[in-house]
């Protein structure tokens, strides 16, 4: 990595002392441990006609192909598909990863993390034949670093970290793409115009991060859909949970608020997101090493689980979470990708949450 590292991650590597104003309700259970030589997990999604849960592996500033792993019912670790590397960059970083009902997967490669933020980032599909992912499609081309990703109703939605390639000032614009699944097609990819100018690009948003003084310089991140289609996205720098009320075709946004108050909570960042089918938003938060539920009716979060920094190879084999980026729902279990994007040493591992025992409803009322 060249530019990305001193600009938009630098704070990744100078990391500041954390406090902490709430005790977890739980701890992690136990880990999924990847395969030698793969590291940064990150992108986890359910692959409803199986039951498995698929992970994505970015390649993080070294060159070559990047793997999406598949774990089954019982936490085994499968190798799933081998994406291939950018023609003109050498490398792939996939991010965020969805499921659509035509069977096939759609991933955003964020190049900007690999390396080039000179708008090489894209949107991928993993075509499925019977099931089993056969070939990779190029949808989507010139973003600048595509991150979460989420389908409804027909649309991509694709967060768009930031909008400006290599220029991290604060405040720091970003915001969230909409594609129609009906335009995207490998024989046209679409190239998006930039830095917002997109049609397509229906919603920006600023992270001032005021209170750190631009400390975390990262602004849209996970995005997630309620089942009424209410579309949430990540300020990661802001550490809050944006909700955006859409209209029916839902590419036109009719009103939007802050879920959460800043000032009040426990967290330290918002990363990757899911929506569980009661409602509620369950959230990596990456700063502040742990895992978070909200309730966005009334902005109520509490921590699931947190461990200290850098926990030793024992720890994570444990369970211990690393750096977590990103969450996946399975049953009553929460998984946590530890992307770990400083000391990056082996084991590299998901933690895994269980819920069991927890009254959600009543501890978020």
């Amino acid at each position: 990595m060249k530019r990305i590292v001193p600009l938009m991650f630098i704070a990744l590597f100078c990391l500041p002392v954390i406090l902490h104003s709430a005790e977890p309700l739980t701890r992690p259970i136990a880990a999924i441990v990847l395969p030698d030589g793969l590291k940064h997990p990150d992108g986890l999604t359910l692959n409803t006609a199986t039951g498995d849960k698929i992970l994505a592996v970015p390649v993080v500033g070294d060159k070559g192909n990047a793997w999406l792993m598949r774990i089954d019912a019982n936490r085994n670790v499968h190798r799933y598909f081998e994406l291939p590397a950018h023609p003109e960059t050498g490398r792939v970083t996939p991010l965020g990863i969805v499921f659509c009902a035509d069977g096939h997967l759609y991933v955003a490669d964020a190049q900007q993390l690999g390396g080039n933020p000179n708008h090489k980032g894209r949107i991928l599909r993993v075509v499925h034949d019977n099931g089993r992912p056969i070939r990779t499609e190029v949808l989507v081309t010139g973003l600048v670093q595509p991150n979460g990703v989420d389908i409804h109703n027909g649309i991509l939605y694709v967060a768009e970290t930031q909008i400006y390639p290599d220029v991290v000032e604060m405040p720091m614009t970003s915001g969230v793409f909409a594609f129609a699944l009906s335009e995207l097609s490998a024989a046209f990819p679409i190239h998006v115009k930039p830095y917002g100018a997109d049609p397509r690009f229906i919603f920006s948003f600023q992270t001032t991060d005021a209170t750190r003084n631009g400390e975390w310089k990262v602004g849209a991140n996970g995005v997630g859909l309620s089942a009424d289609g209410t579309l949430y996205v990540a300020n990661f720098g802001d550490k809050t949970v944006i909700e955006i009320e859409l209209d029916a075709c839902g590419k036109k946004v009719l009103s939007y608020r802050d879920v959460n108050n800043p000032a009040e909570a426990v967290h330290e960042s918002v990363d990757g997101l899911k929506i569980c089918p009661r409602g509620f938003i369950f959230f990596a938060d990456y700063v502040g090493n742990s895992i978070h539920v909200m309730n966005p009716a009334n902005g109520k979060t509490i921590m699931l689980a947190r461990n200290a920094l850098n926990p030793n190879a024992a720890q994570k084999r444990a369970g211990a979470l690393d750096r977590s980026s990103e969450v996946g729902l399975r049953g009553n279990f929460v998984y946590a990708a530890n992307i770990d994007l400083e000391t990056p040493d082996a084991p590299h591992t998901v933690s895994v949450i269980s819920l069991e025992g927890l009254n959600l409803e009543a501890l978020l009322r």
